[in-house]
This record gives structure tokens, sequence and C-alpha cells, in this order.
């Protein structure tokens, strides 16, 4: 594969891996795969912050509502989702994204509001001006903005936006990059993959998007030979790692089923 890294040449799916991904749908362990989200504690600092964005949730029938504990699904995270209220559609689903990144169990994302506030804004211009127009640009043309020749990162500048968050929302309006589609990147999926050998560098946060992609190069390959969808083995990494902390705290394993 072209752009992976040497060790990648052959780098093969484990068997627990291929196995969990036979048993599991794409509508039932990804879309359907719920969060649970303080309604309060998010629209709270969104009022503080003097935005006009609500954000919602859902009820144990699945009813949408307005506050308190709320369970929002990964099918949730899309552009005119329900379960957002007021304010530019795409920092919205922003905010959704990041409240049910925080909000989910098996995922390392410590809750903290995003101040997507450009603090080097001239004087007169909308400090949301930098981050409302990359949202927009990848919600219509599926794909990143190009960025100044010689960025080290390669991500346009997102202000109070990392790159787990940033990814999430990629996923959610259906972007892509020259790997492919866009996939979620957690810290606990990322050490899976180190565990079983991938020659990376392991802090996410540390990510260039030239790393991303050769990240999500890998959860393509797998899912071609796995015969299943990248989705499902991101969640593999995942809940795997959780199993593994699970294991090493209790000396017992987590959720026989899943392994």
């Amino acid at each position: 594969m072209s752009g992976m890294h040497p060790f990648d040449e052959g780098f093969e799916p484990p068997e627990d891996c291929v196995l969990w991904c036979s048993t599991r749908s794409y509508e039932l362990h990804v879309l359907d795969d719920g969060a649970t989200v303080d309604l309060d504690w998010w629209n709270r600092h969104l009022e503080r912050d003097e935005q006009e964005i609500r954000l919602k949730g859902r009820d144990l029938d699945g009813r949408v509502v307005s506050g308190g504990r709320a369970t929002v699904l990964r099918n949730d995270l899309r552009l005119g989702s329900d379960l957002v209220a007021g304010g530019p559609d795409a920092l919205g689903l922003l905010y959704l994204c990041a409240a049910w990144q925080s909000g989910h169990a098996s995922r390392q994302v410590r809750r903290r509001f995003p101040d997507v506030r450009n603090p080097h804004a001239p004087k007169g211009v909308d400090p949301l001006a930098t981050i409302t127009a990359v949202l927009d640009h990848c919600a219509k043309r599926k794909r990143l903005p190009e960025v100044p020749t010689g960025s080290w990162s390669g991500w346009p500048d997102t202000p109070g936006v990392g790159v787990v968050l940033m990814a999430a929302y990629l996923w959610a309006v259906g972007a892509t990059t020259e790997a492919g589609r866009v996939q979620l990147v957690d810290q606990h999926g990322v050490s899976t993959l180190i565990h079983q050998g991938w020659l990376e560098n392991p802090a996410v946060t540390g990510f260039t998007l030239r790393r991303y992609n050769r990240y999500v190069e890998v959860l393509n390959s797998w899912a071609d030979r796995a015969h299943t969808r990248p989705e499902l083995v991101e969640r593999w990494l995942v809940e795997r790692w959780a199993a593994r902390l699970h294991e090493a705290r209790t000396g017992a394993l987590a959720e026989p089923t899943l392994f």
C-alpha cells in the first residue's frame, strides 16, 4: 500500500479482530453505538460562551429530550441532526461530536468544552470565522481545505479542536482524505495498534495529517482482509484496549463475549 510504513506491508489483522468483526453489524455496533451525555453541562457551557447552539439527546425510549443525562447515538452525528438546535449547523455538529466522544464509556476522551474562538482574530472580525470556514468547507466539499505549503502538521487551522475531535467531525460529514473515508481515531485504539506492532508515534495528539492517513490506510487494509467495515475495525481496537485495561486491573477477562 502506497504511503505506508514498510512494516505495514503484510500487517495482518489479528484473528480476534476478524472474529469479532464477523459477528457484529455496522448498523448495531457502529450506528447504534451510544454515549451518555450530560446535556445540562454542555448547554450551560454553550450559554456561557454566548452560543445559540443547544444540544439534545434521547431517553430510554428514543424520544428527543433537552436536559439531564441522555443518550446520543453515533448515527445522530450528522448535519441537520435532531439533537442540535440553533446556531450554525456545522458548529453544532462539532459540539455534538465532542459530547458523544467524551460521554462514551470506552473512549479515552476527557470532557472538555472546546474553545473554538480564534484568539488572534483582528478587532472587528468574528472570532468564530476561522473554525466555521473550515467546518463548512469540510461539510460541503467532503474534504479538508488545502493548507499553506510548509505546514508541519498538514491540518488546517482549527482553534480549540484537536485531531481526535476533528476526525469525528470529518467522519460525521462523510469526508475523505487521500487514504479513503475518514475514520475516528482514539488513543485506546492507536495503543492497540502499537501493541500489535504498528511502528508509529503512539501519541494521537501529535498525529500529523500524513500519519493520520497511514492510520486510515491500516484500518482500510484490515477491513478488506477481514471482509468488514473499517468502522468495525476501529471499534474493535478501542474495545480491545479497554478490555486489556480491565484485565490488568482485575486479573479477569472483560466481556468474554467480545473477545
